[in-house]
């Protein structure tokens, strides 16, 4: 976990001036987002590759960070696990990279009966609120909004959402996401929430959120977390990809969100350069426990086009679950998942840990390689 000191963000040169009050203002954050070279210049300066690799790459996928994800960067370079989640790379553009990928592998948009909603699971929905994310990953599974205009949907398009949900009385959960649904201004964000805590049959509204890891001031407002607690269906998903992007910060806001009674989950992503180690994951689920945020998913790298050279092999995962099993508690150990093609779901990976089988007894291998024969 990083700790961050008492205004820390003077210590980049063109924040020097900005009051406490702007800084953790999470409009502010939004308003000041850099979205240009020019804005990354005021910084550092980019040598000529990245010049490049920003200039052509953000021409088709285009880049945004927030002020306070920005500052959590150490190392202007790709070594960087910050760094390497937001700045753009000719990686995104290698068509040999970039193969056997494809910008709706989950058929989301083929899958949707309304406009803005997909139906793969009996009982879910994915309520896809928005197409604006305060900051833009480069692993984004939804990558193909970076093409789009950024806008929110409509009122009219979330009202004929509203009315699937309610003719469809298998929906028991709405998963509310984006883009980002929590960069939503709070009397929108309200309407979509109320709108689905009165359908009757939807027990689980859950936010899937990034602005706990890029713009965690957005749990300063009292307004939102008063929606929070209102309406006690909510549940929180967020998604913090390697320890560096949890800080003091993350602790405080966290004890906000659950002060209204609203759980804390994780999913990470598992990437090539960022998190592919198994004591960086290890440290990142340690951390996410120390400021009470429930492990949730660890994710094979999806087939999404401009994403795929983050993938690792699958076989890593499983190394990775297998190095926490028995060094950390159930607690921290995530569920490792492959999101299935073509909207099919997704299925748990697991190492296996029976090694055979008889008529009357089971040979197991434990966390540290020891077998142990047990009988039925």
């Amino acid at each position: 976990m990083v700790y961050l000191e008492n205004e820390y963000w003077r210590n980049l040169k063109p924040y020097s001036q900005i009051s406490k009050e702007d800084w953790e203002n999470w409009k502010w954050q939004l308003a000041n987002r850099l979205t240009s070279f020019e804005d990354l210049k005021k910084f550092f300066s980019p040598d000529e590759k990245l010049k490049i690799s920003f200039l052509k790459t953000a021409d088709i996928y285009h880049f945004g960070t927030t002020p306070y994800y920005f500052s959590l960067i150490k190392k202007f370079s790709y070594e960087d696990p910050i760094f390497r989640q937001i700045f753009p790379s000719l990686e995104e553009l290698d068509s040999n990279l970039q193969k056997n990928s494809y910008l709706d592998p989950f058929r989301e948009e083929e899958l949707s009966p309304v406009k803005g909603l997909t139906h793969r699971y009996p009982d879910r929905v994915l309520f896809r609120a928005t197409n604006f994310c305060s900051v833009y990953c480069r692993h984004c599974m939804r990558k193909r909004i970076f093409l789009e205009e950024e806008r929110a949907r409509t009122k009219e398009e979330y009202d004929l959402m509203f009315e699937y949900i309610r003719e469809n009385k298998s929906i028991k959960e709405v998963l509310i996401s984006g883009g980002d649904p929590l960069t939503l201004p709070n009397k929108k964000l309200e309407y979509i929430i109320k709108n689905l805590y009165e359908i009757p049959h939807v027990d689980i509204i859950r936010i899937g959120s990034r602005e706990l890891v890029s713009n965690p001031y957005r749990f300063f407002d009292e307004d939102l977390l008063e929606i929070f607690d209102k309406y006690d269906k909510i549940w929180l998903v967020t998604h913090f990809n390697h320890p560096n992007e949890i800080t003091n910060i993350t602790k405080k806001v966290v004890k906000n969100i659950l002060s209204t009674g609203t759980p804390v989950l994780n999913q990470t992503v598992l990437m090539k350069g960022i998190n592919d180690d198994k004591f960086t994951i290890e440290e990142l689920m340690r951390d996410l426990l120390r400021v009470k945020i429930k492990p949730y998913y660890l994710f094979y790298a999806d087939p999404v086009e401009g994403t795929l050279h983050f993938r690792t092999d699958l076989k890593k995962g499983i190394e990775i679950i297998e190095h926490l099993r028995g060094r950390v508690s159930g607690l921290a150990t995530p569920i490792y998942a492959v999101d299935l093609e073509n909207g099919l779901g997704k299925v748990p990976v697991f190492p296996n840990y029976i090694v055979e089988e008889g008529k009357d007894y089971i040979i197991f291998r434990n966390y540290e390689g020891k077998l142990i024969k047990q009988y039925k």
